[in-house]
């Protein structure tokens, strides 16, 4: 696996995010609910949370993104999208590997949510422990218990 870190996302970030959201999820949006640029871009710019997000980088390149709410019980990761050239490669796994443990000792839950047709996602988050349940009519939510 090719060497990673999180670097906090600034305001400037926020069009990187939206272009790597776009190349993830563009085929899987289109086939539920139909593509919508300008929906889209309106929908992002209401729900950037640039204090919620780390941009993923391998040697100062910007290859994904990860946006992660936490509170006093849970961990939720909201998105973790990563370029289509540096997926299957275990950074993903390795970032909610670490989130499990960053759980586990603060005694809490890591939950998620998954689009029903983003098979290989769901295949990747039940290996390493998520439960999933019904969502609604186009999502799973999945969860780890690693309270104590």
């Amino acid at each position: 696996m090719q060497q990673y870190y999180l670097e906090k996302a600034t305001i400037n970030d926020s069009g990187f995010f939206y272009q790597v959201k776009k190349t993830v999820l563009k085929s899987y949006i289109e086939q539920i609910w139909g593509w919508d640029e300008d929906f889209q871009i309106q929908f992002h710019q209401q729900n950037f949370h640039v204090d919620e997000t780390c941009i993923i980088k391998i040697n100062e390149i910007a290859v994904g993104t990860v946006e992660i709410k936490e509170d006093e019980y849970k961990i939720f990761i909201s998105s973790l999208y990563l370029l289509p050239q540096y997926q299957n490669k275990g950074i993903g796994s390795s970032i909610i590997q670490q989130l499990i443990a960053k759980a586990t000792k603060e005694n809490k839950r890591v939950e998620l949510e998954v689009l029903k047709i983003n098979t290989e996602a769901q295949k990747l988050y039940k290996k390493l422990g998520f439960v999933l349940t019904e969502r609604d009519d186009t999502k799973y939510f999945m969860y780890k218990d690693c309270s104590k």
